[in-house]
């Protein structure tokens, strides 16, 4: 199903992968169970023999959540809960739903209520990642988890199971840092959406099939450096529609960093293989970058950005702000003004998931990056 997609393919899956999923799950026979992000310990559900695909909107209209959640809720959670309540739902049988900030909390409520003949679980990682009792509650919660998918299909996690799992994402984590270098490298190689495509899809299918599409990608790639590009480092959670990706590519912006979700923190901290897989899984929370709900420390999300820029050399900063988003609120005017402080230059994009037009996000990028070939902001 998934074992040799070329890049075209992985683009076009990336925009919508349902259809693909209800096919793998017809010819498998295999239980589907959605996540929305962050930090739900995939390998735990794949362990148990299930299909874990995270669920990150639709951009079909909203129909049904509006009448759920308020128009200023989160955009993504709006259209996560628009995804399940109108046109995916009969996919999953289970939805393991994290509570990391006000919105996802009253959300997971909401979820339960629409769906009593489902799986639905919530997995509460803790908000203050500092306190000392901060890895107790995270293993505390990875257990729980286990126990209830456990009580759920009616059987027991298997170790050998669990470590295989977590072999299997490692995996497709250190082909996909393979990937990002061969694109900070060699931006004629491999653009801006086909690289965030292969992450969006890592997270969505099965990967024991993925992984081999993407090492066959990675062999048949072109070491292209290209001419022109300006190199950036994007910022936020998560970067959507993907069109918006076809407006850097086409303005020869290369992203040759980020802090997304969906993206580097993603691919943070693999969980050892050589010690308990669940204590793994634990110390892996805390080996992740900054996450606007999840704080250890208020000036770690500007850290990160500067050291970033730093370090790749980059010519400025792409903060992707999702409509609505309280945490990004919360976060942005103190990043923006540490961010001027230091002199980087630094451009604010706004999306929602029903984005119908891109043009005011053209036409400011292209205003933003003819400024910055001119000199200073």
């Amino acid at each position: 199903m998934w074992e040799s997609l070329n890049l075209k393919d992985v683009v076009a899956l990336a925009r919508d992968p349902y259809p693909s999923i209800r096919q793998w799950a017809r010819d498998t026979g295999k239980k589907v169970v959605g996540s929305t992000i962050a930090d739900v310990p995939e390998e735990v559900i794949y362990a148990f023999d299930l299909l874990p695909v995270t669920i990150l909107g639709t951009h079909k209209p909203l129909k049904k959540a509006p009448s759920h959640l308020p128009d200023n809720a989160c955009s993504l959670a709006r259209s996560n809960l628009e995804l399940a309540l109108s046109y995916e739902g009969d996919l999953f049988s289970g939805f393991v739903l994290p509570q990391v900030c006000d919105t996802t909390q009253h959300l997971s409520d909401i979820w339960r209520i629409n769906f009593p003949d489902k799986f639905v679980t919530s997995y509460l990682a803790p908000r203050q990642a500092d306190r000392p009792s901060a890895r107790y509650w995270v293993k505390e919660e990875i257990e729980r988890l286990i126990d209830s998918l456990g009580g759920w299909l009616g059987k027991k996690l298997d170790s050998g199971a669990l470590a295989n799992s977590i072999a299997l994402h490692n995996e497709n984590k250190t082909i996909l840092k393979e990937f990002y270098e061969i694109k900070r490298n060699f931006p004629g190689a491999i653009t801006n959406k086909q690289f965030f495509a292969m992450m969006k899809v890592s997270q969505q299918v099965d990967k024991a099939e993925f992984n081999k599409s993407l090492k066959a990608i990675k062999d048949g790639l072109k070491m292209k450096k290209g001419k022109n590009y300006t190199d950036v480092v994007m910022v936020g959670i998560t970067c959507d529609p993907p069109e918006i990706f076809d407006i850097f590519d086409d303005l020869r912006v290369n992203i040759v960093g980020d802090t997304l979700v969906t993206g580097t923190r993603y691919l943070q901290g693999a969980p050892a293989l050589n010690g308990d897989a669940i204590d793994a899984l634990a110390d892996r929370h805390f080996k992740r970058g900054f996450f606007s709900p999840i704080h250890d420390n208020v000036y770690k999300n500007f850290e990160e950005v500067k050291k970033l820029y730093k370090e790749t050399k980059a010519k400025a900063v792409i903060y992707v702000h999702i409509e609505f988003c309280e945490s990004q609120e919360y976060d942005l005017p103190d990043l923006k003004d540490m961010i001027k402080k230091e002199g980087i230059p630094m451009h604010v994009l706004d999306t929602e998931y029903q984005t119908t037009s891109l043009s005011h996000v053209l036409t400011r990028a292209q205003a933003f990056f003819e400024s910055l070939k001119g000199g200073s902001l």
